[in-house]
């Protein structure tokens, strides 16, 4: 009984951790569209480790000495290839965080368009009243001028508004200033295409990784003499497509 409520729980968890507003917060602060490389050597080299990338501390000094060939593809990767490849996921996490900041502010400005809409119809309807009057045919006559009269009386309902609408024209205004503002932002969203440019940065990201392992491993296309200049091209045809 109490494992079975233990993994409810746990899947309780998982369910409420995979919701939106908890997987996909923004960053209110922003995330750089630059990336600048660390300052400090170890720093990086974590980086490098934490991305699944080869590192100097990998290879003691012994083992590195043994095989300058793996030292010199490292060597060459860190100079050509690893700047562009943080450089687009730097981008690729820029263009991330401003789609779910934009989702963020269409989802909370649609409810509360509706919620302070709701409440400037229920203040307009709260404020009247409803008065129902019977005209007999003599007063109706009389007030009119008429001599001849008819024998159906008439009845009339008159829907008066009572006290002041403060609150209903607040809620109007705030209404239209939210409505305005999601509006705008939904502009913004369909210039800069911030879902399309994440993914399109994520994917030329991840290509360069493809060439990471396949330069250290002397594959196809880098398995002749002019691997570094084949290694050059192909970054440069990738940094190309970034504004396809």
């Amino acid at each position: 009984m109490l494992t079975a409520f233990s993994s409810y729980l746990e899947r309780q968890r998982r369910n409420f951790s995979d919701l939106f507003f908890v997987r996909r917060r923004p960053k209110w602060l922003g995330v750089p569209k630059e990336w600048e490389a660390p300052q400090d050597e170890a720093t990086y080299q974590s980086l490098l480790k934490s991305d699944d990338f080869l590192s100097a501390v990998d290879f003691p000094e012994d083992a590195a000495a043994k095989h300058p060939v793996i030292v010199q593809d490292m060597n060459d990767i860190r100079q050509y290839l690893l700047p562009t490849f943080y450089e687009m996921s730097q981008k690729s996490q820029y263009y991330q965080n401003l789609y779910y900041f934009y989702q963020w502010i269409f989802i909370f400005g649609a409810f509360f368009t509706t919620l302070f809409g709701t409440l400037a119809t229920y203040n307009i309807v709260g404020n009247t009243e409803t008065s129902t009057a019977v005209v007999t045919p003599e007063a109706d006559a009389s007030a009119q001028g008429v001599g001849e009269i008819t024998p159906e009386s008439t009845t009339v309902t008159t829907i008066v508004s009572t006290g002041n609408n403060f609150w209903s024209r607040t809620f109007g205004i705030i209404t239209a200033i939210i409505g305005a503002l999601t509006a705008f932002t939904t502009t913004l969203s369909n210039r800069s295409e911030p879902q399309k440019r994440w993914g399109n940065t994520r994917r030329l990201a991840e290509e360069m990784r493809m060439h990471y392992y396949k330069y250290i491993s002397h594959q196809p296309p880098y398995d002749g003499g002019d691997r570094l200049s084949k290694l050059r091209e192909i970054i440069m045809k990738i940094k190309e497509q970034e504004y396809v």
